[in-house]
């Protein structure tokens, strides 16, 4: 009825986790049923056996803040205060609660009365028309940009750690987009069985891909969901971690992050087979390997708190086709990503900052690098009874998968110290300054322990959350020199990296030796040849004739009447159904040899992975790569369809 206004939480029905409060009603126009409004926001403190609801051990949704169905809120204008009451109860932070929930009714009355604006000016003909056209051409124009790509199925499969608190399973999750004409075709077969904490619903996993096309291949579609979902399939498998049935566990969001991160970078592949297209692909960005840092206790002011700084997601945007990514640019969820002042952090939480700085040389490399990330660290202040989170997934498994040749990024790590000597240090008018002499400080500190919510922060104790940097675009030995310079310049790359990986020569006087450049580039690649592994099915010695009319697959490959190869020199690599990758040198590299800043996962997992190089057996450029086991056979990440 007019007046009316839902409340929500229900994974099940329409919502990311249970902190993802939905508050919606319908907007009446002369009696009738013209549209609803529908506000949806993140509420700090729902209950369950974490403070903050993201319950890391959790196996099902029981142990984990209860959710409510859709349930009347508002009653024809009138508050119902039993049902408030019913929502509040159950939290830690009731008050807060109450101020969260009225805000978004705020907003949703807010809203509505604009809308009812539109519909006294213009009249609701023209509203609705208005709205309905918006779809049409939103779906027509993103019906257009498919048909320009081959049809094809690209394909992700990656691994992921941290299901629960003590299992540091590898656990593998697949993703697949299959484009005939101006449709796209979504599945999830491969995925494993929801287990653990991280898994998400279907509709989440619907919504995760919408995010990901808005801005690659909707980038100017003032976020018409409605249009781009007009030309997208589902085909789920069912209980799946990308797909979870109740009662799975769902509150994390760490399986969203994972789904985003692999539906972000199957669009971005597709589109780097297009020149129009491939400038708005880029490699992954932050948030990548989730980190969640929750802190809760006593405040300062003596009454009990629950907040979060969004530290963890202000590391960089990948590297684009034609250009490097954005340094500590955030992630690619949201339309904004507000990392609050230092200041305003303090105000709310009982802690200090030691620093918040960049790192500079923290991005993937590439052609186009990864944007660089910020470190943060936080000492407790006036409190005797706080304690922080290092939740998330485990680092060492990193989601920062490079595109086309690009390294991968760093999953990140979380440090901690209990009982330095940071005081001591103050009075003596000391201060770390950053990591190094953050370990000088605390040389007994290390890294937080996977999904522990209750690592102390008191006045004594330190902690340190490197969030994720942007993973690298095309191989980095097509780099333009003038670049790499810059970079060292810069002190975002070090001289060893300018010369090892990126091949660059310098004069006695610094400048670039562009004909030594031009030689230790080409020893790169004849080295990486000798390295690597012959390819698996070797292809014919004929070459493609690149010189025609070849179409696009990848940014470096190429297909020619059935036949795929390397876009640079013609080499054969398969047939379209087949892929590439069977006919590419393969080249293993340790995750832990890509830096500092990377986590060996053999000491978390057990297992070792490896960042595996596919290569062009006669040029030896590189075309793509993929993080997995040495063992693990090649998969086709790109079928041409006949």
């Amino acid at each position: 009825r007019d007046g009316d206004v839902f409340l929500q939480d229900d994974p099940w029905v329409g919502t990311n986790h249970q902190m993802d409060t939905a508050v919606f009603g319908p907007v009446f126009w002369e009696g009738r049923l013209f549209a609803w409004v529908y506000n949806c926001a993140h509420q700090r403190e729902l209950g369950g056996s974490e403070p903050g609801g993201f319950i890391q051990d959790a196996t099902s949704v029981y142990t984990e803040a209860t959710f409510m169905p859709p349930i009347k809120l508002v009653r024809e204008g009138e508050l119902q205060e039993d049902v408030v009451d019913a929502w509040t109860r159950r939290s830690r932070l009731p008050e807060v609660m109450v101020l969260e929930l009225k805000s978004q009714l705020a907003g949703f009355n807010f809203a509505k009365r604009r809308l009812l604006e539109l519909l006294e000016r213009y009249g609701p003909e023209i509203v609705k028309g208005t709205m309905t056209k918006m779809i049409d051409v939103t779906s027509a124009t993103i019906g257009a940009r498919l048909e320009l790509l081959p049809d094809a199925v690209w394909r992700d499969e990656r691994y992921v750690a941290g299901a629960v608190k003590g299992d540091n399973s590898l656990y593998k999750v697949a993703l697949s987009f299959q484009k005939r004409g101006d449709r796209l075709l979504v599945r999830n077969e491969g995925t494993d069985r929801s287990v653990g904490s991280f898994n998400i619903t279907r509709g989440v996993l619907r919504a995760v891909v919408l995010n990901a096309l808005f801005p690659v291949i909707a980038y100017d579609q003032y976020l018409c969901g409605a249009g781009v979902l007009r030309q997208l399939d589902f085909e789920l498998e069912d209980d799946a971690i990308t797909s979870a049935q109740h009662p799975a566990a769902v509150s994390t969001s760490l399986g969203t992050l994972v789904a985003l991160a692999q539906a972000h970078n199957l669009v971005s592949k597709m589109v780097s087979a297009h020149p129009d297209l491939e400038g708005h692909g880029f490699a992954a960005a932050a948030a990548h390997t989730a980190s969640y840092n929750g802190m809760s206790g006593i405040d300062q002011y003596g009454g009990h708190y629950h907040d979060l700084t969004l530290d963890t997601v202000a590391g960089g945007i990948g590297g684009f086709a034609s250009r490097d990514g954005i340094h500590h640019g955030g992630p690619i969820y949201a339309s904004m990503s507000p990392i609050a002042d230092v200041e305003k952090y303090e105000q709310v939480v009982p802690f200090l900052y030691l620093y918040r700085r960049e790192v500079a040389d923290s991005g993937g490399h590439g052609e186009h690098r990864g944007g660089c990330t910020l470190v943060s660290a936080w000492v407790g202040h006036k409190t005797k009874d706080s304690v922080v989170a290092s939740g998330g997934l485990l680092k060492s498994v990193t989601q920062g998968h490079g595109l086309v040749g690009g390294f991968p990024a760093t999953g990140g790590y979380q440090w901690h110290a209990a009982g330095s000597e940071v005081r001591q240090w103050f009075a003596a008018g000391r201060l770390p300054l950053g990591p190094e002499t953050l370990r000088e400080l605390a040389p007994h500190g290390h890294l937080a322990p996977p999904k522990k919510y209750d690592n102390v922060l008191g006045a004594d104790d330190v902690f340190e959350v490197f969030p994720n940097p942007g993973a690298g675009y095309g191989d980095p030995l097509d780099r333009d020199p003038a670049s790499v310079i810059d970079d060292v310049d810069t002190q975002r790359l070090s001289p060893q990296d300018a010369r090892v990986v990126y091949g660059l020569a310098l004069e006695l006087d610094g400048q670039i030796d562009l004909a030594a450049t031009d030689a230790l580039r080409r020893s790169i690649r004849d080295d990486r040849l000798a390295r690597a592994r012959a390819p698996r099915t070797p292809g014919p010695e004929r070459r493609l004739m690149i010189d025609g009319c070849p179409t696009k697959v990848l940014r470096r490959v190429a297909s020619v009447g059935g036949q795929v190869g390397c876009a640079s020199c013609g080499q054969i690599l398969g047939h379209g159904a087949g892929g590439y990758r069977p006919g590419c040198a393969e080249l293993d590299v340790d995750l832990a040899d890509l830096g500092s800043s990377f986590t060996d996962p053999e000491q978390e997992t057990g297992e070792r992975l490896v960042f595996r190089r596919y290569l062009c057996p006669s040029c030896g450029i590189a075309l793509d790569g993929q993080i997995c086991r040495p063992d693990d056979l090649p998969y086709v990440d790109v079928a041409l369809l006949s």
